[in-house]
């Protein structure tokens, strides 16, 4: 293996294979792949080392390299530091390890902010939704100023209101006493109307009426006939008497004897 990597590197570039494996590293879905995976890749296309070396050093991609291989084909197109997967992290946790005491108060601060506004989200909807659900809305709470200012206020219309109905009762009670006023005055003019008919029914029960006036025409004839049965009573009078008489004589006469 050693010996083919010899000749390979030995071999002179392929800039067609070179350029093409510089636009498959600048693809942005490739960048996101691991190194290894790469040089496999183009080892498997079959570029060679140097190849795979170049076209990275075109994509301005740094690579990891054994500096033995670098010094064996004593091609030294950039230098390549190997450095181990945790040094990235050693500035972070320097950094964590060496907090202030004022960094440690501004962090329990901001999580005890963090840890209020929750709770009071949290409260919130559950005042806001929950517990309306569950138990029904409750009356907002009046201040005591409040009720008794709003107690005065219907203190005071109610009696505004009983005012009113007072007086429209006194009005009604003078108005009943207005009517009972005309209804005896008509029931005391009822009783002399009634009390006047009465002595004018007894009056003409009593005394009979006058006869009807008989014309002057009329009376004459009236005198003449009432004048002629005067007569004849008279002389009916003095027959009756007569016989009378004459009757006593007779009677008298045989006494005589």
């Amino acid at each position: 293996m050693t010996d083919q990597d010899a000749n390979n590197n030995t071999l002179p570039l392929r800039e067609n294979l070179v350029q093409t494996a510089v636009q498959f590293l600048q693809n942005p879905k490739v960048t996101q792949s691991p190194m290894d995976r790469k040089q496999q890749f183009l080892k498997k296309k079959g570029l060679t080392d140097e190849e795979i070396k170049a076209a990275f050093n075109l994509a301005s991609i740094n690579t990891v390299v054994d500096p033995e291989t670098l010094y064996n084909q004593k091609v030294l197109p950039y230098t390549a530091v190997q450095m181990p997967r945790m040094a990235a992290y050693s500035c972070y946790q320097t950094n964590n390890s060496q907090l202030t005491l004022y960094q440690k108060i501004k962090e329990l601060f901001n999580l005890a902010a963090l840890i209020g506004a929750t709770v009071y989200c949290i409260y919130w909807f559950y005042k806001k939704f929950i517990r309306p659900f569950l138990f029904g809305r409750k009356k907002p709470k009046i201040n005591v100023e409040d009720a008794v200012v709003e107690l005065n206020e219907t203190v005071d219309k109610s009696v505004t209101s009983t005012k009113a109905s007072i007086s429209k009762v006194n009005e009604y009670i003078y108005e009943m006493k207005e009517q009972n006023r005309n209804i005896l005055s008509t029931v005391r003019e009822v009783k002399v109307d009634l009390v006047n008919l009465k002595a004018m029914l007894l009056s003409s029960r009593r005394f009979p009426t006058a006869p009807t006036s008989i014309p002057a025409w009329q009376l004459d004839t009236t005198n003449e006939t009432q004048e002629k049965a005067t007569e004849r009573e008279d002389d009916a009078g003095s027959g009756s008497n007569n016989s009378d008489s004459s009757l006593e004589m007779i009677r008298e006469e045989p006494t005589k004897e």
